[in-house]
């Protein structure tokens, strides 16, 4: 007999700001998870919500930042099987000015971790290689977009 897997969709976020030192990327570790990998915004699409109105709630929810626009990275699917789950991610970038380099957000909306505190910061992305969930998949790709696109324009790209 073939196990039937609950399917999720989700979003995940890649964002990223130019520096003189290159590019960053912002990341966070929860309060309540203060040991795990950095992690990327990312969270679950609501019932009749596309994919990348998610990625821009989802941010603002986790980290208090309000994006204009996001643009498409990529997708994966990703097994769960002992919680007999598949969760399919849809993963953005968005690229903002942004001063603050650490800040603590209380975490809106309602899912399971409203209510918690998320640390973020900046780290060169070139440096990191693990990130939570296995969202680090589509980095590379990240970056090939970015050197492409040597004086990136947030404006034109989104």
């Amino acid at each position: 007999m073939k196990m039937k897997f609950r399917r999720r969709e989700k979003v995940a976020i890649y964002i990223t700001r130019e520096q003189p030192e290159g590019w960053e990327l912002l990341v966070f570790h929860p309060q309540s998870a203060p040991d795990s990998d950095w992690q990327i915004p990312a969270g679950t699409i609501e019932d009749a919500e596309i994919a990348k109105e998610a990625a821009v709630r989802e941010t603002l929810e986790e980290s208090g930042l309000s994006l204009a626009t996001v643009q498409y990275v990529g997708e994966e699917e990703m097994r769960y099987p002992e919680r007999m789950r598949v969760h399919y991610t849809y993963f953005y970038h968005a690229h903002i000015e942004c001063q603050e380099n650490r800040w603590t957000h209380c975490v809106a909306g309602d899912g399971q971790d409203c209510g918690d505190f998320f640390h973020f910061a900046w780290l060169p992305l070139e440096r990191i290689t693990q990130l939570e969930r296995r969202h680090h998949i589509f980095l590379d790709r990240l970056i090939h977009r970015l050197e492409r696109s040597q004086h990136y324009d947030c404006r034109k790209h989104g």
